[in-house]
């Protein structure tokens, strides 16, 4: 997408009510904008291993016009509040409700029947959440993003996936909000030198993060693609290799039942997941917090 299509594809991105006419032209700007945030990504990782493992220091400095377009026109945390309430909105089922009101507004409209709409809609939720995981490898996209406001939205996500089972399960799951959340928490952590590591933590206890990875993994770590099954022991291991975990634990492994699981998972999926030293290295603090839970249970 060159730079004025880019701009100008960016523009559509507002809060339209869900499945009007600028609604469905809005997804196909963003379809485009996250086709091309993944090929700009991808494009940056191969010239990294070309270079030798050396990403280039900033975004700005990277090929990656996508994102840089969404933090010049502050459309991020935007993107951010669109996936929030168009997960609030499925969550209490609103979608045929909502399709009701666009034709009433839109008579004129020519308007697919619900379950087009309904595919319609699972795209958009995958457009919007693959274009905020491309935005959240780049430390500079964290920094400007309204932090309270995802980690509340994280917390519903998997919350919400423990009684509901087709989110994890269905053929698109790897870019479902259920299972990208996970994603999008080990991309945190591998960016916390340059956030506020403090103010992280703050919101992971506040909004019970540690214990709801722990119940997903626990339930659904067979169904999850390895992708995403290292994301998730990374998430984790993030958590549990910060100081405020490390001087009070029990903050956020608050239950008997948090660290029984947490020991289970050690016992079958982390030794699975990494079963050679080289591979334990990555996730230390997640092996370390786990032996230590054997002997308080």
């Amino acid at each position: 997408m060159a730079g004025l299509d880019l701009r100008r594809g960016g523009k559509q991105i507002s809060p339209h009510p869900l499945f009007c006419s600028k609604w469905f032209a809005m997804l196909s700007s963003l379809q485009h904008m996250t086709d091309t945030a993944v090929h700009e990504q991808k494009a940056s990782t191969t010239a990294a291993e070309a270079a030798g493992g050396e990403v280039l220091a900033t975004l700005w400095e990277r090929n990656e016009l996508t994102i840089r377009y969404l933090l010049e026109e502050g459309k991020l945390n935007l993107c951010l509040r669109l996936m929030i309430d168009f997960k609030d909105m499925q969550r209490k089922e609103q979608f045929a409700a909502a399709l009701t009101t666009a034709k009433a507004e839109e008579p004129g409209h020519v308007f697919d029947d619900l379950p087009t709409i309904k595919v319609k809609a699972a795209l958009y939720e995958q457009c919007l959440g693959l274009l905020l995981s491309c935005a959240f490898s780049n430390v500079e996209s964290l920094q400007t993003l309204d932090m309270p406001a995802l980690f509340e939205h994280m917390s519903r996500t998997l919350t919400f996936s423990l009684s509901h089972p087709e989110m994890v399960k269905s053929p698109d799951a790897d870019r479902r909000q259920e299972v990208l959340t996970l994603h999008y928490i080990a991309e945190i952590f591998a960016k916390i030198e340059g956030l506020q590591e403090d103010r992280i933590m703050d919101l992971i206890q506040e909004h019970n993060i540690t214990s709801l990875i722990i119940e997903n993994m626990t339930i659904y770590f067979q169904e999850y693609s390895k992708p995403t099954r290292q994301q998730a022991c990374l998430a984790l291991s993030g958590i549990m290799g910060s100081e405020a975990f490390k001087s009070a634990p029990d903050t956020y492994l608050t239950t008997k039942e948090d660290k029984q699981k947490l020991v289970n998972l050690d016992g079958t999926v982390f030794k699975e997941q990494f079963p050679d030293y080289g591979s334990k290295k990555l996730v230390r603090p997640l092996l370390d917090a786990a032996s230590k839970c054997k002997y308080q249970i």
